[in-house]
């Protein structure tokens, strides 16, 4: 099954951080390190979009433990919330159609 353009691997992903990693040690080795610095950053910057993919598409998760920050809870709270309270405005809507209406002469529907 051919991968999705922005699915990503993550047999690949970790052999690219591991091969940034062997770049930085010989850039180091070599006395060559900052002056590489654009292309690190354009690495890194590929790198790191990379890696936000396969944190949120390929775990589920976004921030990891931080998620059971009191900030992180209290806003899934207030999603949480909201989404409950549409979903019974929603209910409560469609029985409203559907209930008899008295000004419509007893039609279901208010036909």
């Amino acid at each position: 099954m051919a991968k999705k353009p922005d699915q990503v691997d993550p047999k690949e992903l970790r052999q690219q951080l591991i091969d940034l990693a062997r770049a930085i040690i010989e850039l180091e080795e070599q006395g060559d390190l900052l002056e590489a610095t654009p292309e690190l950053i354009k690495i890194m910057g590929d790198l790191r979009a990379r890696l936000f993919e396969y944190e949120v598409r390929c775990t589920g998760r976004l921030f990891g433990e931080e998620d059971d920050l009191p900030e992180v809870l209290e806003a899934q709270r207030i999603v949480d919330e909201a989404a409950r309270r549409l979903e019974e405005e929603e209910e409560e809507e469609w029985w409203r159609r559907w209930n008899l209406d008295p000004d419509a002469g007893g039609d279901v529907g208010g036909n």
